[in-house]
Order: structure tokens, then C-alpha cells, then sequence
């Protein structure tokens, strides 16, 4: 998850430059991936779901898709895609 984690901020600070960008996602990438948890965990179904995130400047348009499955120790949360701004990011193995 951190690796994914890391990939968005390193997109976030392409287009906000490295210290405004450093700033915002700091804060926007915690809330996108907790809230993107919370759409998982109330999810009905274990098929895949997805969630769309814009911030207010829409500069930054990220898509999560992933599904949540039942494992030995309750449920696993796993990102099976990730968009951001048209462009696939690799989140091969993104767990929480």
C-alpha cells in the first residue's frame, strides 16, 4: 500500500511542484486511500467497486477500484486499479 501511496504523492508533485505538491498530498492522499477503505468496508458484495476522487482545483481526478475478500484473520481490502488524471498506476499487491 505504501508503494501505491508513494506513486500518487511523486503524480500529485508533478503537477503541484514539489513543495506545494509535498503539502497537499500529505493531506489528500490519507483521506482519498481511508475513505476509499470506508466505500470497501460498507460494500454489500465482495465484487469490485470503484470510487471517483476530484480536488476542488480539479487538477487531480484518481479513481480506486477494488474489492474486499474474507481471509483467515476477517476481511482483506485490496486495490485492483488505479487511475489517476487518465493515466493507469501500477498497484499490484495494494492491501490494507
Amino acid at each position: 500500500m505504501d508503494e501505491l501511496r508513494t506513486q500518487i504523492l511523486h503524480e500529485i508533485m508533478k503537477i503541484y511542484g514539489p513543495n506545494q505538491g509535498q503539502s497537499i498530498g500529505a493531506v489528500i492522499v490519507p483521506a482519498f486511500m481511508g475513505d476509499f477503505k470506508k466505500v470497501l468496508d460498507d460494500s454489500d458484495s465482495m465484487d469490485e467497486v470503484s470510487e471517483e476522487y476530484m480536488t476542488e482545483d480539479k487538477r487531480i481526478h484518481l479513481v480506486l477500484t477494488g474489492r474486499k475478500t474474507l481471509g483467515q484473520k476477517g476481511m482483506k481490502y485490496t486495490i485492483t486499479d488505479c487511475e489517476f488524471n487518465g493515466t493507469s498506476i501500477n498497484c499490484e499487491h495494494a492491501m490494507y
